[in-house]
Order: C-alpha cells, then sequence, then structure tokens
C-alpha cells in the first residue's frame, strides 16, 4: 500500500475517536527494557485489519500510574543539551577534520571573535568531541572528529553552517505530580512531574560546561518541574521497528502541513548552553 494513502486512511480511520492519530517519523529505539504495556491498551482495529500503517491514540484514563512513569524515565535520560558552534572560518571542511583560519578570522571579524570561538572549541577538545593540532599555515588549526563528537554531531560540517552537539542530559524521574487528559500537542495525556540530575552527565567533563550547566540548568540534586504529553504509538505487525513494544506510550507532536512529526513536547524547564 502506497505510504500516502495508509497515512490518509490512519487519519480519517481514527478521527472518530476521543483523540485524532497522526503518523510518526521511524522511531529509533531506546536501550532501556519497554515498559509493560497497561492491560487497558487496546489495539485499533484499523491496526488489526492492515487499514492503517501506524497510529497514535488516546491514553485510557485507567492507565497504570508505573506504565506512564517508565515512558518518561528514558525521555529524561536522553533529554538533549546542546552547544552550538561558534562562528569560524573554515577550510578544508571533510567529514571527520576540518581547518580553522583564526588569522582571517583575526583580521576581517576581530580579535573578540576569535577569542570567542577558540574558548568554545577548546572546550569542545575537552569534552572529547574533537581533537586539535596546528594547521598548515601560522594561525590555523585542524579539527578533528572522535567517535564520541560524531554520535553527538547534530548538522553538516561546511563553511558557512553552524552545526551542534547534542549530548543527553541524563535527569532521572523524581515522581509524578499530575495526570491530565485533554486535546494537547503532542498527545492526549499531559503528565506533569519532577526530575533530577544526581550527577554531571558522564560526558560533562570540562570544568567549562559544568560551569555553563549550573548557570541554566538546576543544581545537582535539586529537583525541578517538568511536563511532556504522551498518546499511545501503534503499528501494523508487519511495520513494527526492531526493539519496539507495540502500544507503547510516546511524546510525538505532528505538523499536518508538512505531514510529518517533528518531535515532541518534553519541557524541562531549561535550555541549551548555545
Amino acid at each position: 500500500m502506497p505510504l500516502a494513502r495508509a497515512v490518509l486512511l490512519a487519519i480519517m480511520a481514527i478521527m472518530t475517536m476521543a483523540m485524532g492519530a497522526c503518523v510518526t517519523a521511524e522511531l529509533v529505539p531506546d536501550a532501556s527494557p519497554a515498559p509493560e504495556r497497561s492491560g487497558t491498551a487496546r489495539m485499533p482495529r484499523e491496526i488489526r485489519a492492515g487499514a492503517a500503517e501506524m497510529m497514535l491514540q488516546s491514553v485510557e484514563r485507567d492507565v497504570a500510574a508505573e506504565e506512564v512513569a517508565a515512558a518518561i524515565r528514558p525521555l529524561l535520560a536522553n533529554a538533549p543539551i546542546c552547544m552550538a558552534w561558534p562562528a569560524l572560518w573554515m577550510e578544508q571542511a571533510r567529514r571527520s577534520s576540518f581547518v580553522v583560519r583564526y588569522d582571517l578570522m583575526a583580521r576581517d571579524w576581530g580579535e573578540g571573535s576569535v577569542a570567542a570561538a577558540q574558548s568554545r572549541m577548546q572546550e569542545f577538545v575537552e569534552l572529547g568531541f574533537l581533537t586539535a593540532s596546528p594547521g598548515p599555515s601560522a594561525g590555523s588549526v585542524q579539527y578533528t572528529m572522535t567517535e564520541a563528537g560524531f554520535q553527538y554531531l547534530v548538522g553538516v560540517i561546511e563553511p558557512g553552517r553552524r552545526p551542534r552537539f547534542c549530548a543527553p542530559a541524563e535527569r532521572e524521574l523524581v515522581e509524578i505530580t499530575s495526570m491530565e487528559w485533554g486535546r494537547f500537542p503532542c498527545g492526549s495525556l499531559r503528565v506533569q512531574f519532577m526530575h533530577v540530575g544526581r550527577d554531571w552527565p558522564s560526558w560533562a567533563r570540562s570544568e567549562t560546561t559544568r560551569t555553563r550547566l549550573a548557570a541554566s540548568w538546576p543544581a545537582l540534586g535539586e529537583p525541578a518541574q517538568g511536563a511532556v504529553s504522551l498518546s499511545r504509538q501503534w503499528y501494523e505487525r508487519r511495520n513494527l521497528p526492531p526493539g519496539f513494544q507495540n502500544g507503547m506510550l510516546r511524546s510525538a507532536c505532528y505538523d499536518a502541513d508538512r505531514q510529518q512529526v517533528v518531535g515532541s513536547d518534553l519541557n524541562l524547564m531549561a535550555r541549551d548552553l548555545d
């Protein structure tokens, strides 16, 4: 069945339910064990009949609280903390390495821009995302991506581009404080909760990064508020992604104009380190 037709059937079929359905992007399964699905969950007949490839369904009002908690824990652990690259005069950009011409940056952009860029790039080196060595000319530095750098890189290494490193927050769930049913941007169940960081994220080895984290995130051991909305996600059996338990709770924001899921609405009341 063509994907466009399957999407249309999925949306039409679920409109009769309390909460509309939408199609989600391909899921990257979480490494943690899948939570046991509540016994109140029921697979939509459109999925059973093969009329829809994937659907999002309203979360039932008697859903088990532990299943909700189990769905939130990996979201907290994997929530990205993003750090923007500075503006750079880049040469010889390849997939794994590039040269920065700090001499030309000083000439055209001023010493202040150079100092700020060098500080941020040195921070990435201290985090283990890049290695640095003398460049081919005086006033230049060659940077090479590490395995960790590739793992957390978001964007493209090209002149004129501003990629980011986005690494996991590694937060923990303290408690769920409220659950509310209705129509929300990314699901039918909005959950309010408290979360905490027991220690610095394992990748945050740089004192510079820790200082910036302390200015943007709650202090270590200090609980903070968070919120997310959830739906129950189902796949037709032949389209079930590896490692995904059918009917799991997910936060998925659907853009009707673009006809795709554009992320979740997890809000940890904190900000990136850009």
